[in-house]
């Protein structure tokens, strides 16, 4: 036996790659579907520092390919390359399954910028993949554009009625444009540029008055 540090576990051991010590830990009674505080297993470890032979090892010895974590997440939702993506789906993982927020491993995968990992899994699935800034807004931008556009710019001359009116347009032509394509691609630009239309508004309005 050799000298082992203290926070040499079984979660480290396998994320460093450390075959010998994974093995002594096992061999020693560490249970290699155990979760720590978030539910992460050394499954999970291996698989996201991409250490094959340690989840070969795990695998062989008692080891769950669809261990969930405490979101569901099993180990193949943090499973960044190709090559062990393909290893995994020999050992059975399931790439149809879904975590806590209903998202399959192909769309965290693209979410997280592993584009082949994404590729891959969906090819099986037979998933549709949605990049994050193509969804279509929320509802809660739209409800903010649709407030932005019923207040207007606090006016109190004869031609209030008319600018607000005109602002209400402008938004709503926004809003159509949006819809038309299917939604943004930055919800926080989107704010931003309202917020403006509404200033320039107000701004105009002080001018005229003076």
């Amino acid at each position: 036996m050799k000298a082992t540090s203290s926070n040499d576990n079984l979660w480290v051991a396998a994320g460093d790659g450390q075959l010998d010590r994974v093995k002594e830990l096992v061999e020693g009674g560490a249970q290699v579907n155990a979760k720590d505080d978030n539910g992460y297993t050394a499954i999970h470890a291996a698989v996201s520092y991409n250490q094959k032979d340690i989840l070969d090892y795990l695998l062989n010895n008692g080891g769950d390919i669809n261990v969930e974590d405490f979101d569901k997440d099993t180990p193949l939702y943090v499973c960044e390359t190709t090559d062990m993506a393909k290893f995994m789906l020999d050992r059975g993982a399931n790439p149809s399954h879904k975590n806590d927020g209903g998202v399959s491993p192909a769309q965290t995968a693209n979410d997280e910028g592993w584009k082949d990992v994404a590729q891959l899994l969906a090819s099986i699935t037979g998933e549709t993949l949605v990049d994050m800034e193509d969804q279509p807004m929320e509802d809660d931008t739209l409800a903010y554009i649709q407030q932005e556009s019923e207040n207007g710019p606090p006016l109190d001359e004869e031609d209030d009625e008319q600018r607000q009116e005109e602002f209400a347009q402008q938004v709503e032509q926004v809003m159509q444009r949006i819809q038309q394509e299917g939604g943004v691609h930055d919800e926080d630009e989107l704010r931003e540029v309202v917020t403006k239309m509404v200033l320039q508004e107000v701004k105009r309005s002080m001018d005229d008055h003076h």
